[in-house]
């Protein structure tokens, strides 16, 4: 079924759309802005801080400073991809450290450090990123901004989550997921996944990609032990009709003890972000840059109306929801962002990446030889191997979906090297 996107005429919070008329003035935004921060480097560790670390952890001290800062070691298994977590979660900062698939003493995607709401909340954009910066040289040279993930969420009072929601998401994302308990709760800073709720939570997408979810903030902050931090940032809000008399005892802020609040946020894995650099041009026709927190703060409107194109809700197959639309229009996080065509590409091959398909192409080709199989099967195979593009690169052709061209080529050249691998004896 194909779905459009097509808006409602709007009178502030009152949508209309034909005989139809929905008032979300009950809908109250408490906040918006960065969750979680993961900045990647590649660096060189410094040996003597990796020796006193691993000293440390072998005589069971649980403890570890440095630069003035203490940290609590732990372990962490191959599946984060680091040796060493360090946490200091009074600062608000967790450093996950040497990659398990680089060598100590060689440049690598040795670094990664991840900073908490409370932290993200006290600094600047240029100045959190300075400050993980300095954090990172304690423990590093030669650092190098190798990417940077993101959560970006919006707290809303008075969303009810209507109950065909699952139904009425468009998502290009296969992995869904449903809970219906607290119970199902994981409480960890690597996956600020929360899903809660005393009805039903969702999580759509994967942690690995962009990952879109929608739950009871409130249920998580306090089984987290948050609820003082979030009402505090949630009572900063003004009631609707406070006409700015502060002698009265009548409430000021939108927010009150026991309200219920729902959180919608966007999870962007590094290698989402990255796909967006490559992807998106500037005025001059080049490549936007996004390492750091700081490059990435400019885009992150852009990003969250890209997110809620990405899972949709809509009213029918012609109309988004009127709640998704309010999203996208009144929901923006630090700045307007800039007026470019935002969108992802895969990083473009280079010629250490032409040689590997090269490699890999030819001998794809000598082992279906060997097993005689026709030419037009294994181009088949070839092209549903997922490196069409790759492909496309390596023989010059343009790839626009489902390109005629790439396959004809491929066809002629698995058919010439087939040939040459029979009677040659190769294929034997």
């Amino acid at each position: 079924m194909r779905y459009e996107n097509k808006r409602w005429h709007r009178e502030g919070s009152v949508f209309m759309m034909e005989n139809q008329t929905v008032n979300l003035s009950n809908l109250r935004y408490l906040h918006s802005g960065v969750d979680t921060v993961k900045q990647l480097y590649n660096c060189l560790l410094r040996p003597d801080v990796l020796l006193d670390l691993q000293t440390a952890y072998d005589s069971t001290d649980q403890f570890f400073t440095i630069g003035g800062i203490d940290w609590l070691i732990t372990r962490s298994s191959k599946a984060s991809g680091y040796q060493f977590i360090l946490k200091n979660l009074d600062l608000g900062f967790v450093v996950l450290l040497k990659s398990f698939y680089a060598e100590a003493d060689l440049s690598g995607s040795h670094l990664k450090i991840e900073v908490t709401p409370q932290t993200i909340a006290q600094y600047s954009p240029d100045a959190l990123t300075a400050e993980i910066d300095r954090i990172a040289r304690l423990f590093c040279v030669q650092l190098v901004h190798a990417g940077v993930s993101v959560h970006i969420a919006t707290d809303v009072k008075g969303l009810i989550i209507p109950q065909d929601f699952e139904a009425r998401l468009v998502a290009k994302a296969k992995r869904q997921y449903k809970f219906n308990s607290i119970s199902n709760a994981q409480l960890s800073l690597n996956e600020t996944a929360v899903i809660y709720g005393a009805g039903q939570s969702y999580t759509f997408g994967s942690a690995g990609a962009l990952q879109f979810c929608v739950y009871d903030k409130t249920a998580e902050a306090i089984k987290s032990d948050k609820i003082g931090f979030w009402e505090e940032v949630w009572s900063r809000v003004p009631r609707a009709d406070f006409d700015g008399d502060f002698s009265t005892d009548a409430p000021v802020s939108e927010y009150e003890q026991g309200d219920t609040v729902h959180r919608i946020e966007a999870r962007f894995h590094h290698s989402v972000i990255n796909q967006f650099s490559y992807g998106t041009k500037d005025a001059e026709g080049r490549s936007i840059r996004i390492k750091n927190y700081a490059d990435l703060v400019p885009h992150l409107t852009a990003l969250w109306q890209y997110a809620l194109n990405n899972f949709r809700l809509q009213h029918s197959t012609s109309y988004i929801d009127p709640i998704w639309q309010s999203l996208i229009e009144d929901v923006q996080y630090f700045c307007p962002s800039p007026d470019l065509l935002y969108k992802r590409a895969p990083k473009p091959p280079s010629e250490s990446s032409r040689r590997n398909v090269a490699f890999w192409l030819g001998n794809q080709i000598k082992l279906y030889s060997r097993g005689r199989f026709k030419p037009e099967y294994v181009v088949s195979r070839l092209l549903h191997s997922g490196l069409d593009a790759d492909l496309a690169h390596y023989f010059n052709v343009p790839l626009y979906g489902e390109s005629e061209g790439l396959y004809s080529v491929l066809l002629e050249f698995v058919k010439d090297k087939m040939q040459g691998h029979i009677l040659s004896g190769v294929a034997a």
